[in-house]
């Protein structure tokens, strides 16, 4: 501009004779959106007095003068607005201020005004639409703080005409970095008078942002589709204008909320999911909670945006939207309590499972929430109530952090005054399935406060035997290892666990065993109590149908392993043996592996010096003893029974016994495993189990007779079911689950982990894979199948090789055979008289 070398014309009487481009320069080319190229093609030109027709021009007319200027500016009212300027301004200022020449110049081109007129429009809806991105401008002018706030009281919204919001990403994406953490509250008037500001430029930023989306192309079809389109579509749009731009559309949020207090179940139900994926998905952060609008420092309002109009809008704009979309999100939630209480299945559970999501995905309203989902473990509906535990413990799996709380919240359910037995049941098993570990000892002391109470509440009604006492007992068992608790506060109860365990169901009774297993196995005085009820469960008739065998059998395994009696664990190996046949080979086949851990670890127990005779047909005599020399020897290992230990409390009166044990011989219902004379050979028990009908049965006791380990991968208590045996006449492996399905969440999903077969039971007993292994490599009870197929395969190879040499054509050979076996050889020229029934005297004869 100023170093740039400008063409200056003098002012010609004629115009008309001039160039056009004596005054055009390349900056002037540049200013009208054209090149250098473009300069070069036209700044030869000449007009050479040239006229446009209909363009006139009266150069010799008199210039404008000032008045005819002043009386138009006092009929347009200019002169109003220039005295307030007047006064708002300084001497100063109107001192330096230039004077601008209304009249037009005498010999100034038209042409030239016009131009420069484009320029400037040019450059004025160039710059229409630009936001400023700047938190400070050049034209911010800085306020003291004494007079911010009295600035903010007075402040009055002028609608804007153009958008001052543009979302490209997610609305709280767009946070602003320089807010402070610590301010201020905000005074009452301050913050009515921002709200009611913030609100009215939220309006106007809306309905701006309405008017540019009607002018799309697709607004005519989206009008159509809100008004006649069905309600799947319906809400499909409302869920896209939302997406596309959620500040400017809380009046469809609003619609949305509306559908899900309607009455009618479809259209409140779709309303219920569109809204829980929208807040999930789009409306709600992820890290923080929503603010309501006087949370914001709105005293600091000033000094944050540098007295800058547009920044100062925009954040008013994010902050008044903020506090708008949390009392959305407080109706919705309201609303999915209501429908919670529905008298619906369906829509209680479609409610329930609506706040588990949110309440997992967000932290906004958890509170709220999540004594939703735990109140409705009070559902009347069992269902419901099951739903609401089952929830609660996948919650706890997302959020381990929240373990605490949510055992708090259930907690003051359970001892809510009026509050449901069934509820109480459902919180019990919530809180039984909880994972603990080792960090969380003050948890599992909270827990284990919590049963107990309830077990002496149940214990004082009488209320023994239930699934609630199970309940309580299962929770004990699961906290006590990780519980830092005063062991004299659970022996109290001991007393009251051995008449549960005499009273209660078999499934009861094990939870009760485990738990006086974990209280007293570091104290002697309390074992023989314990082995006599242990001794005395093998013979309940409910252990044949209960399901927790495998709790069971564990529970004796640790007993036999820790016991220092040598007697008493024959004394149990003998009845474990003795009440096989009366159970399933299943239960049968995991007795015998558990017998051989047992051996392996206490070589002792069984003495095989009589298994090769006793396994014979043949007759064997024996000399009879005399009975006072085995009474002397009998006497001797008692008292040296009796000595092993010192003198402590016993539940056995071993000074009434006195010589009574002696001739006693053994006595299998005798309640003390210790004095049942049970030191004698079992292979009675184990040859009756070698000749049992199951293979497998019959296999483990031949191994154990040999003495020798089973060695045995599978389970047991699952591969030898019946279940498991049909399931090989089913010739194709079941379809296969995730690892999210068969893992499972919780104690009791762990627990009940989807059947695997490993080794050969993994593979169809009809594929030739299976055949190829080799009898010698098959189960024994699948020996079977393997005999069958293979029969059938060779069967199969032999008359497919009798169909490959067998070309399809029939000789006369052949032909003449077949029918000397069909019919008698006939004389070949002997004459035959036709008779139509001759062939029933044929018929007859060959019968």
């Amino acid at each position: 501009m100023a170093d740039k070398k400008r063409t200056k014309i003098s002012p010609s009487k004629n115009p008309t004779n001039k160039s056009i481009t004596d005054d055009l320069t390349l900056e002037d080319v540049l200013e009208l959106g054209g090149s250098k190229e473009d300069y070069e093609l036209v700044k030869d030109l000449n007009d050479d007095g040239e006229e446009i027709d209909g363009l006139k021009h009266d150069y010799d007319a008199d210039p404008i003068s000032k008045d005819t200027i002043k009386e138009l500016i006092n009929e347009l009212g200019f002169e109003n607005i220039w005295k307030d300027n007047e006064s708002e301004t300084s001497g100063k200022d109107v001192a330096k201020k230039k004077k601008v020449k209304l009249a037009v110049m005498e010999g100034y081109d038209e042409d030239n005004v016009q131009t420069i007129n484009l320029v400037k429009e040019k450059k004025k809806s160039k710059n229409k639409y630009k936001v400023q991105d700047n938190e400070v401008s050049s034209t911010t002018v800085p306020e003291d703080e004494s007079t911010e706030t009295a600035d903010l009281t007075r402040l009055v919204y002028q609608p804007r005409k153009n958008l001052l919001i543009k979302l490209s990403d997610k609305w709280y994406n767009k946070q602003f970095q320089g807010d402070p953490t610590s301010f201020e509250e905000a005074d009452k008037s301050l913050v009515l008078n921002l709200t009611e500001y913030a609100s009215n430029a939220l309006i106007n930023e809306a309905s701006i942002y309405k008017a540019e989306r009607d002018k799309k192309s697709n607004a005519a079809w989206m009008r159509t589709v809100m008004t006649s389109g069905t309600l799947s579509d319906k809400m499909a749009a409302l869920t896209l204008q939302i997406q596309d731009g959620p500040v400017h559309n809380l009046f469809n949020l609003d619609r949305l909320l509306e559908m899900v207090n309607k009455k009618g179940k479809r259209e409140c139900l779709q309303a219920l999911e569109t809204l829980r994926d929208l807040f999930i998905s789009d409306l709600l952060p992820d890290d923080r909670k929503l603010k309501e609008f006087e949370q914001h420092p709105l005293r600091e309002l000033q000094s944050i945006t540098s007295g800058n109009k547009d920044t100062r809008d925009r954040r008013l704009i994010m902050w008044y939207f903020e506090g708008q979309l949390k009392q959305r999100y407080s109706q919705f939630v309201e609303s999915l309590e209501k429908i919670s209480h529905d008298t619906v299945a369906i829509s209680k559970k479609k409610a329930i499972n609506a706040m588990f999501e949110l309440l997992v995905q967000k932290p906004e309203q958890e509170k709220i929430l999540l004594a939703n989902v735990i109140n409705k473990l009070g559902d009347p509906d069992f269902k419901v109530a099951s739903n609401a535990a089952h929830l609660l413990t996948r919650l706890v799996d997302h959020h381990p952090n929240m373990k605490a709380v949510v055992v708090l919240e259930v907690e003051r359910l359970l001892y809510r005054p009026n509050i449901s037995t069934k509820a109480q049941y459902y919180g019990i098993c919530f809180l039984n399935q909880l994972v603990l570990s080792s960090a969380e000892k003050d948890l599992a002391a909270r827990l284990i406060g919590i049963y107990f109470s309830f077990f002496k509440v149940f214990v004082k009604r009488g209320d023994v035997d239930s699934k609630m006492l199970s309940a309580l007992l299962s929770g004990v068992n699961r906290a006590y290892p990780y519980a830092k608790v005063d062991k004299a506060k659970i022996l109290e109860h001991t007393d009251t666990l051995y008449k549960v365990v005499h009273i209660v169901n078999f499934n009861t009774s094990v939870q009760a065993l485990m738990l006086l297993y974990q209280v007293t196995s570091s104290d002697d005085s309390m074992t023989d109590r314990y082995y006599m009820a242990l001794y005395r469960k093998l013979l309940d008739p409910g252990l044949k149908k209960s399901n927790k065998h495998t709790m069971f059998l564990n529970l004796l395994f640790k007993s036999l392993k820790k016991d220092v009696s040598e007697k008493r664990n024959k004394a149990f190996i003998k009845r474990l043996l003795q009440i096989c046949p009366c159970q399933g080979p299943s239960f049968i086949c995991a007795s015998l592996v558990l017998l051989s851990e047992v051996i392996r670890v206490k070589p002792g127990l069984l003495s095989f010096k009589h298994t090769s005779e006793d396994l014979d047909d043949e007759e064997h005599f024996v000399d009879i003893h005399d009975s006072d020399s085995d009474s002397d020897s009998d006497n001797k290992d008692v008292h040296k029974a009796t000595n092993v230990r010192p003198v402590t409390q016993s539940w056995v009166h071993r000074k009434q016994t006195g010589n009574k044990l002696a001739d006693m011989s053994y006595d299998p219902l005798h309640r003390n495993p210790l004095y049942s004379q049970a030191d004698m050979e079992v292979v009675l028990e184990l040859s009756n189990l070698s000749q049992h009908y199951h293979p497998s049965v019959a296999l483990f006791a031949h191994t154990i007779l040999k003495n020798e380990v089973i060695n045995y991968g599978g389970d047991p208590l699952l591969d030898f079911t019946l279940i498991r045996f049909l399931d090989r006449f089913v010739y194709r492996n079941p379809k296969k689950k995730s690892y999210a399905e068969a893992k499972g969440t919780g104690v009791l999903h762990l627990e009940k982990k989807t059947y695997c077969p490993k080794g050969m039971k993994r593979l169809p007993v009809n594929s030739e894979e299976y055949i190829a292994k080799g009898e010698e490599n098959i189960p024994v009870d699948e020996k079977f199948f393997y005999r069958y197929f293979s029969k059938k395969a060779e069967k199969g190879e032999k008359r497919k090789i009798v169909d490959d040499e067998s070309d399809g054509s029939v000789s006369d050979t052949d032909f003449d055979d077949y029918l000397n076996t069909v019919e008698p050889q006939m004389v070949g020229d002997q004459d035959m008289k036709f008779d139509f029934a001759g062939f029933v005297s044929f018929i007859t004869q060959k019968s």
